[in-house]
């Protein structure tokens, strides 16, 4: 009897050891697929469809350099903004004749020769988006992410 004792004994620990075995090894598998999927939702953000808030156009007089003999240059541009949601979109169209006001002022400053460069447009994109990306309220801000021209013609 003493020896079906023993290997009742053995095979009871064998068969512990191959549950703990068992054991390990799915946890093992359900922590890594459980990492990898939680690695894949931080790699993913969501992707939202960008907002665009289209300004009329703006027919603007320019002043021309001192050194410079022709007079009376005009601008016609158009603006497109994006921004990042609809709630910024709609404070932007509640403060439209503002910032309408802040584009026309800042664009009539600008001068006929330095627009005509490719620098010259990429200055004016961000100086608008500067002027624009702020709070218009106690409770609004507004950030502008581009400053895109649909239109730009210089007579």
């Amino acid at each position: 009897m003493p020896t079906t004792k023993k290997k009742v004994s053995v095979l009871n620990l064998i068969l512990i050891l191959i549950t703990l075995l068992a054991i390990s090894v799915a946890a093992y598998l359900w922590f890594q697929n459980h990492s990898q999927s939680t690695t894949k939702a931080q790699e993913e953000p969501e992707v939202t469809s960008p907002v665009f808030l289209t300004l009329k156009p703006f027919t603007i007089s320019l002043p021309v350099s001192e050194d410079n003999i022709e007079t009376n240059k005009i601008i016609y541009i158009g603006i497109v903004l994006r921004i990042a949601d609809e709630n910024q979109r709609t404070v932007l169209l509640d403060y439209l004749p503002k910032v309408r006001s802040d584009v026309l002022l800042l664009t009539s400053k600008q001068h006929v020769n330095k627009l005509k460069q490719e620098s010259g447009k990429i200055d004016l994109q961000e100086q608008i988006k500067t002027t624009l990306s702020r709070q218009y309220d106690a409770k609004h801000w507004v950030k502008v992410d581009e400053v895109l021209f649909t239109d730009f013609i210089i007579r």
